[in-house]
């Protein structure tokens, strides 16, 4: 039977790839929802069944179905969680597969479920995710992480939030207009982010920092984990953690932030220097992490 089952996954496989090599035909409007929901349907039929082949390598496209900032996104998101973020597990299995669904939730989202145990409802996976037209193709743009459950809608975006202007003439404008700045374009996933931060780091670091940045990037690689950020002590910076980002002054040129993460509570010390009058960052160290728990705050 398992032998019988794994056949068919191939099938499938094949059948989802020659299926991505069709445009849509010229009597099926581009906004058709259906469409849409299909489309994303044989992105996660074809991705799951290679997962179940073993194969580890199904042959699709994935810039024919996701974003290069999906892409992106999606490698940081894997090293916060362990998981892979287009399933929210680790691994797939045959009644995840049959059970898996599509289903549109307006406005571009769409949410796609499986259930791990077919008689236990409390098994069920919910991915929501965002659809866009890019270039008269219909690709996912976004998937929601796993640490913000089942939220869905523009405002997990948070599209709204502007980014500030760097700031470096006192101490505390520094860290409250570099840190906006810095965490702000994690939140709007542009491509090539890595970049893009880097050249942030260039420009507001001291060469000490930027060393200790770099220290941290290899401690992590020697574990397979890509890009650590030291700056916010992560992999990753959901926008809807902005709000909870709290300086804290311990001296006049160093200071204590930190953030919530879900249950944790991130923190990190900056320490500034003068630099021909401009401040920037010279030392950056990491506190152990917090938990919250029933309103108050105990070490991990």
């Amino acid at each position: 039977m398992k032998r019988i089952f794994i056949f068919s996954i191939v099938l499938t496989i094949n059948f989802f790839l020659g299926f991505s090599q069709k445009l849509p035909s010229d009597n099926m409007k581009k906004n058709d929802l259906l469409y849409i929901q299909h489309t994303v349907n044989d992105f996660y039929r074809g991705y799951t069944a290679s997962i179940l082949s073993d194969s580890h390598s199904s042959g699709l496209d994935m810039e024919k179905y996701l974003t290069k900032r999906l892409i992106e996104k999606i490698a940081r998101i894997r090293n916060v969680t362990g998981a892979d973020p287009i399933i929210r597990a680790q691994d797939f299995n045959e009644t995840a597969f049959k059970t898996l669904k599509v289903d549109s939730l307006g406005d571009n989202w769409y949410m796609v479920n499986y259930k791990w145990n077919m008689n236990d409802d409390g098994s069920t996976t919910n991915i929501p995710l965002k659809v866009v037209l890019l270039d008269g193709r219909y690709m996912i743009d976004y998937i929601t992480p796993e640490w913000n459950g089942s939220l869905y809608g523009d405002t997990v975006l948070c599209e709204d939030i502007s980014q500030r202007t760097i700031n470096n003439s006192t101490p505390r404008l520094m860290m409250e207009t570099f840190y906006n700045a810095y965490t702000t374009l994690y939140g709007n996933m542009p491509e090539g982010l890595t970049s893009q931060l880097k050249a942030l780091r260039n420009a507001y670091l001291t060469p000490n920092a930027l060393n200790q940045f770099e220290m941290g990037i290899k401690k992590h690689e020697s574990d397979g984990l890509l890009n650590y950020d030291l700056l916010i002590d992560n992999f990753d910076f959901d926008c809807l953690w902005i709000p909870s980002i709290n300086f804290l002054p311990l001296t006049e040129n160093s200071f204590q932030i930190s953030y919530k993460q879900g249950e944790f509570v991130r923190t990190i010390v900056i320490t500034l220097i003068a630099d021909d009058g401009k401040y920037k960052i010279d030392d950056i160290r990491i506190k152990k992490d917090l938990r919250i728990t029933n309103n108050s705050i105990a070490s991990q």
